[in-house]
């Protein structure tokens, strides 16, 4: 019976990937087209396609409840449009279907820092016309590509990661972002509870014992504006503020920090300068 049970589970994940790719295909094609010739506001566009975007993921988590294959769980409430603005979202990276979640979840008036290897395909004219951001432009030239209206979601960790005895390690990029735009952090927490569920590979039949549950929990909204204070200079504010957020994560998934990047005092007389980018 058991091995019964995981055999349909395998062919619900193929069926949950037939409906993913179709429904990828549609909103590449139909609704980018539609975008393109009807919608001539850039923004305007940008809103509509992310509309779109959200309510197709949203119809992948219901028909993968259906299919036992996953379940989406929120503790609390998400953030309103008005909540998020101007504002950088940072979410730690448990699984390959993060962003899809989240999309689904967060306000249509989200943006998000993808890795400059999309934009390369035919996914960069979707990427694009959504406005979201590639993570290999100079940060000195993201503030005139971002509404002041949108939030930023960005993973600082730069790469997937498993919260089972993970050394919660933080890159300075986030920081850097939302100190040098005077943007508010918001932090979510995201947590799976089948360990390396999707962790590389997102057609992946190798399902796990039990209908893994992801979980998604937004924290208090944080302001940078302190860690400027006395002439600090961006690098250093960035380096602090980074270590106070690896040190938040670990107790809210109850891992450690990696120690290596701690605090740092600026020195007598510092003044501000350009932080680099990691």
């Amino acid at each position: 019976m058991h091995r019964i049970s995981l055999l349909l589970r395998k062919i619900s994940t193929l069926l949950l990937f037939a409906y993913f790719s179709a429904g990828a295909l549609t909103l590449g094609v139909a609704v980018y087209a539609i975008a393109r010739l009807f919608i001539r506001d850039i923004r305007g566009r940008a809103l509509f396609i992310r509309r779109c975007t959200s309510k197709g993921f949203r119809s992948i988590n219901a028909a993968a409840r259906l299919l036992r294959v996953y379940r989406v769980s929120l503790e609390g409430a998400v953030p309103s449009a008005s909540e998020v603005r101007n504002t950088v979202i940072i979410a730690n990276h448990p699984t390959l279907i993060d962003y899809m979640i989240l999309t689904s979840l967060l306000p249509e008036n989200t943006t998000c820092v993808v890795s400059g290897r999309l934009m390369s395909g035919f996914m960069r004219h979707i990427i694009s016309h959504m406005l979201y951001i590639s993570n290999d432009l100079p940060l000195e030239d993201w503030s005139s590509l971002i509404s002041p209206e949108d939030a930023i979601l960005i993973f600082p960790e730069g790469t997937r990661s498993s919260h089972h005895g993970w050394r919660i390690k933080f890159r300075r990029g986030a920081s850097n972002l939302a100190l040098r735009l005077g943007r508010d952090i918001i932090p979510l927490r995201i947590e799976c509870s089948e360990r390396n569920y999707l962790g590389s590979g997102f057609l992946n039949l190798d399902v796990p014992e039990r209908v893994p549950v992801i979980s998604f929990s937004f924290g208090e909204r944080i302001s940078v504006s302190g860690y400027l204070g006395g002439g600090t200079p961006v690098t250093l504010a960035a380096r602090n503020l980074t270590a106070d957020l690896e040190e938040r994560y670990a107790a809210w998934l109850g891992t450690e920090r990696d120690g290596a990047g701690g605090k740092a005092e600026a020195p007598a007389g510092a003044e501000g300068s350009s932080g680099e980018r990691q």
